[in-house]
């Protein structure tokens, strides 16, 4: 889940659990073939506009509308949320399509269709958790069979990017996270090597594993200054440091500008991928068997147990990811 817009009342926007409906015409549809039928379907939680500066560009995870007015303001495009409360019909602001509730509304570009061969509730993380992974590496990192890959940080999307990195053919998966639990289940999820930063130095442990040279590819999902810095001096020269973690407010990276000149390291942000390009083939990788979408959900609850939830995702006592199921 990313952070929601500052605009209270508001609502998050959990990884969302398909809905089995037909788009509604108008700007929150925009592809026919959605609209043909009544359909299952996984929603993108970046939802691009199409008709933007960076959208016209296919870099729609850039997306102007989504971050001006979804982000910034929690509404759709025209300016409106679509979700008021019952009582008193009052407006309540959402983050992406603000999926922690009975019924939302998702622009068509930011859906894709789920086949009846997926799990229908644990295919909800292909929208977020899976999308940002699969973001991280490829197109960014440009991730190719063979390479090396180090996670800092395994909790629910940086595990994710150890299941993207297997499906992708990488020769090693380094995990690296401070709770022996997260990296015992980190071996499950495609991990070949596991360090313990609270025991070990990072950064020398991946270099070892690498016979000196360090990672091709390179993540931080934590957004800590500690974790940033691990990330850059993990890759090997001409490797690739992809920052997918989201710091608070005023969090300052540090990086070796001499090596990053010398040696040709890649420091890349990469906030999720492209909804329109990007979530039918995650999708398509879910349905060959690449990854297991059931092993990856550690618990489900009711849409009344949410909050519950919640608070023990802010205690660390969730590993993998936590499944709301509204309806029923």
């Amino acid at each position: 889940m990313r952070p929601p817009p500052r605009c209270p009342p508001r609502l998050p926007d959990p990884d969302t659990s398909p809905s089995t409906s037909a788009a509604s015409s108008g700007s929150e549809a925009t592809s026919s073939s959605l609209l043909s039928q009544i359909l299952d379907y996984v929603g993108a939680f970046i939802m691009p506009c199409g008709n933007c500066f960076y959208c016209v560009k296919g870099q729609e995870d850039l997306c102007e509308s989504f971050f001006a007015y979804n982000c910034a303001k929690g509404t759709l495009y025209d300016g409106e949320t679509r979700l008021f409360l019952r009582g008193n019909g009052k407006p309540v602001y959402m983050y992406s399509m603000g999926g922690l509730a009975e019924y939302c509304v998702v622009p068509a570009n930011a859906l894709a269709v789920l086949p009846d061969s997926l799990p229908y509730t644990e295919s909800a993380i292909l929208g977020c958790a899976v999308f940002t992974a699969y973001g991280a590496l490829r197109p960014p990192a440009e991730m190719r069979p063979g390479d090396s890959v180090a996670v800092i940080g395994v909790g629910g999307v940086e595990s994710r990017c150890l299941q993207i990195a297997k499906a992708f053919g990488a020769s090693q998966v380094i995990a690296v996270d401070v709770l022996d639990e997260k990296l015992q289940n980190a071996t499950t999820l495609g991990a070949t090597h596991t360090v313990n930063a609270a025991n070990d130095d990072a950064v020398e442990s991946i270099k070892e594993i690498t016979d000196g040279r360090g990672v091709d590819v390179a993540i931080d999902a934590l957004g800590k200054a500690l974790t940033f810095s691990q990330c850059a001096k993990s890759v090997r020269d001409g490797g690739k440091a992809v920052m997918i973690g989201l710091a608070a407010m005023n969090v300052m990276g540090e990086v070796d500008i001499t090596r990053l000149v010398r040696r040709q390291v890649k420091i890349i942000g990469s906030y999720g991928a492209r909804a329109r390009k990007d979530l039918p083939q995650i999708v398509k990788l879910a349905e060959s068997g690449a990854f297991n979408l059931q092993n990856t959900i550690s618990r489900k609850c009711k849409f009344e147990e949410a909050n519950g939830a919640y608070e023990d995702l802010n205690h660390g006592k969730i590993v993998g990811r936590a499944v709301v199921e509204i309806m029923g």
